[in-house]
């Protein structure tokens, strides 16, 4: 990984997969009038990280993109005026050595709009002294699909 990363990140941050997972969800959420911090966001992965997401709710289809298309794909017209977020709700960690999984339930916010209830897979692997996000796969429901009341549980 040599001239990775970007960005070099605090320990307290990638000492931990728990740190490293807010710190992405953190970063991904922006004010109105501003974007994320792309080069300290790519920082958490791995330079060769794989993301399988349903990036909108309205996407037809998962996408799945390397660090560079996802930061073009994410960012549609209108959303840098009107900021977003994600706001975790629960998450579900298994972990052994160097590996680590966690399951989160997060709500996504285009500006103003009712949040979004979605679900993300991330993979981590500990190299080089510290934790990396590999792969991050996401769904989102489509309109009209109803989240199952389980997956939700427990998330108030």
């Amino acid at each position: 990984m040599e001239n990775w990363p970007p960005v070099k990140l605090e320990h307290s941050i990638t000492a931990s997969p728990e740190a490293l997972v807010d710190e992405c969800y953190r970063l991904i959420s922006f004010p109105a009038g501003s974007l994320p911090g792309w080069d300290r966001f790519k920082s958490l992965f791995v330079e060769n990280a794989v993301l399988a997401l349903r990036v909108f709710p309205e996407d037809d289809s998962m996408s799945v993109m390397n660090l560079d298309e996802y930061a073009r794909r994410q960012i549609r017209d209108g959303m840098q005026e009107e900021g977003y977020t994600e706001t975790v709700l629960r998450q579900e960690w298994f972990g052994f050595g160097d590996v680590c999984e966690t399951r989160v339930i997060f709500q996504m916010q285009f500006g103003d709009r009712e949040p979004v209830p979605a679900f993300d897979i991330f993979q981590l692997v500990r190299l080089d002294g510290r934790w990396w996000i590999a792969s991050i796969t996401g769904e989102v429901p489509k309109p009209g699909v109803e989240v199952p009341g389980d997956l939700l549980a427990g998330s108030g």
